[in-house]
């Protein structure tokens, strides 16, 4: 009896120690759990799950109880979890606009959001969900250094390499709040061109509107052909993703216009594309003969054959808004068009004109 008893203490007793190894998840209110936070000076950590939640089961069965995030939650939070479908749960999942699981919230001592994790759940022990949560952590907390006027080299060249790896979006922001600042010279220097030629991919974004404003000078000093293919394709990446969206190119048409005049390769095609996409997307009848000005000139305006292809290629779905009198016509643009370019070339035009006929 006494060796059972005994056998019987040890199991408690290691069952207890690997309970403390983990995440101490404690059994508060929300409001509760507020008040221990500004109490002891800790974060408030949720877990916000739903019982029907795969990977909210995983995290709670075979991550949180791990000893490494036991040191790293227990050191440094308050720890609650809270089903987001029932009892308060439902007003914090709405205060809060949970609507993926599990979503780990970090709150300030009155509530305010520090930072969060939306969808943050790891999917094998091996994977590192401290250090997870530690990035999360750093991202929110040198945000507040920069929106609090940090501008220091050293703290930008660490936020903008951080960045790089953890938030494309702010990296973007941050860049183009910052280096226009800097004038053309600098932003020429090896470490700075490298950001903006490998980073800078939104048109919208002021770095790039920078960087096509003062295009010339950026050329004097690096070189036309490297200015002007970054310029170009970060106008082509755009319109290849974006060009079935609807998107309204009325901005970039302008702004290819003025890359034509400095005779930027691939600009005017590009800008016939785009007319030909936002005309056919958008279902202009009226301005049908646009496209079929533009055919008619086309061998002329772009001696490129690949080029003349590539615009050829947006006139899918133009079937949908031409009568039958301008298919006709502009059959007849493309049999012309076909008769002075490569047999591959001539294949791919001859596809188009069979599309056509389709409508």
């Amino acid at each position: 009896m006494k060796s059972i008893y005994l056998i019987g203490l040890l199991l408690c007793l290691s069952a207890t120690c690997t309970a403390q190894e983990g995440t101490n998840f404690e059994d508060l209110t929300f409001n509760e759990a507020l008040a221990k936070s500004k109490q002891t000076g800790k974060r408030l950590f949720i877990d916000c799950y739903t019982k029907t939640c795969g990977p909210c089961k995983y995290m709670v069965n075979f991550i949180f109880p791990l000893k490494e995030c036991g040191d790293y939650f227990n050191s440094n939070y308050i720890c609650i979890m809270k089903d987001m479908q029932e009892g308060e749960g439902i007003d914090i999942a709405k205060k809060y606009q949970v609507q993926v699981y599990p979503t780990y919230l970090i709150l300030n001592h009155d509530g305010s959001l520090f930072c969060r994790m939306d969808g943050g759940a790891v999917s094998k022990p091996e994977d590192d969900f401290v250090q997870k949560v530690k990035n999360v952590v750093k991202l929110a907390e040198m945000k507040q250094q920069y929106e609090k006027g940090e501008r220091s080299d050293s703290f930008l060249k660490e936020y903008i390499a951080f960045l790089q790896i953890h938030d494309k979006k702010q990296l973007q922001r941050v860049l183009s709040g910052t280096m226009p600042l800097l004038g053309v010279n600098k932003l020429c220097e090896p470490e700075n061109w490298k950001l903006i030629k490998n980073e800078i991919e939104n048109v919208d974004t002021p770095l790039f509107g920078y960087l096509v404003n003062n295009r010339k000078a950026f050329s004097r000093k690096l070189g036309r052909q490297e200015v002007e293919t970054k310029i170009m394709n970060t106008y082509k990446n755009e319109f290849r993703m974006m060009k079935m969206m609807n998107m309204n190119f009325d901005s970039r048409l302008t702004d290819l216009k003025q890359l034509e005049k400095d005779n930027y390769k691939g600009a005017r095609a590009l800008r016939y594309s785009m007319l030909f996409r936002q005309i056919i997307n958008n279902k202009q009848t009226n301005r049908v003969n646009e496209i079929l000005k533009v055919l008619q000139s086309l061998p002329q305006q772009l001696p490129d054959e690949q080029e003349i292809v590539s615009v050829l290629q947006e006139l899918k779905n133009f079937e949908q808004i031409a009568n039958q009198q301008q298919l006709e016509k502009t059959r007849t643009c493309l049999q012309e068009i076909s008769k002075r370019v490569q047999p591959e070339n001539k294949n791919q035009i001859n596809r188009i004109m069979a599309s056509l006929s389709k409508g």
